[in-house]
């Protein structure tokens, strides 16, 4: 049976979906996560008109096999999080938002892929630690599978911090602190591939976390399940198929420009 819904809160998505081409009005999908099982559901009814009974009637679970990955073979190394998580931390899951596309398109198989490829990526990044890269504690495992990456937990991301004026960014050190989390994740052989600033928190000393490793692979591997951000990358997204070393030296390029003037989109 699926959890109430009491408040908005309590979500883990809550989308509108739009017609691309008319912007006609879809339909309102949205997420819960009660112990580990993730309950979804759509409703043809704009958000602001949905009550919390509607909500819970139309939330279903979603089956373990189409997000979370199986607790891979012996030969590859994952680290297990602890049973009981430490305080302030981050549980990263597969990109809820992403389900329904997928379902339609019978390509579900890309979503506990995808978590499966970041939680090695986070197992390189843990052996090799940086201060501006996030801290990894393991993956979550229920079940059997891996419902989770564990991750330090900072309250805001780069566009969330300026946005709403809860500090200033002093841009130079901002920067050197950040160029030199993504020139470690290259001397690791990584490319990052989606740096924009909502893939960078900010720390309670005003410096950048580098987050969002679901498109970082080795340099020169095509890309899969994640890629680019619109906006953040210096070419067609049709094109953007590789690892590369310039798609992160352009973003921060882009970064640095857009501190000095930084938009907000709605």
């Amino acid at each position: 049976m699926a959890p109430q819904v009491t408040n908005w809160e309590e979500l883990t998505l809550l989308s509108e979906e739009f017609d691309t081409a008319t912007g006609k009005f879809l339909y309102t999908m949205f997420a819960i996560v009660d112990d580990d099982v993730v309950y979804f559901g759509q409703l043809n009814i704009p958000k602001l008109e949905i009550s919390f009974q509607q909500l819970t009637s139309a939330l279903s679970p979603i089956p373990d096999e189409d997000i979370f990955p199986e607790w891979p073979p012996s030969e590859v190394t994952l680290t297990q999080a602890p049973e009981v998580l430490p305080a302030n931390v981050y549980i990263k899951r597969p990109s809820l938002a992403l389900y329904d596309v997928f379902k339609e398109h019978n390509v579900l198989h890309l979503l506990p892929q995808g978590l499966v490829e970041e939680a090695q990526t986070m197992q390189v990044l843990s052996q090799h630690p940086h201060v501006n890269i996030i801290r990894y504690h393991g993956c979550r495992l229920r079940r059997g599978r891996i419902t989770g990456l564990v991750l330090d937990r900072h309250p805001n991301d780069l566009t969330e911090y300026l946005k709403h004026g809860i500090g200033t960014i002093d841009k130079e050190p901002f920067m050197e602190a950040l160029e030199s989390a993504i020139h470690h994740l290259h001397s690791l052989d990584l490319a990052h591939n989606d740096l924009n600033p909502r893939n960078i928190l900010v720390n309670e000393a005003g410096m950048p976390v580098l987050i969002d490793f679901g498109s970082s692979h080795e340099i020169g591997k095509k890309l899969t399940t994640s890629r680019g951000t619109k906006g953040w990358i210096d070419e067609d997204m049709k094109d953007y198929t590789t690892s590369e070393k310039r798609h992160d030296t352009s973003a921060l390029v882009k970064i640095r420009v857009w501190l000095d003037k930084p938009t907000f989109e709605n």
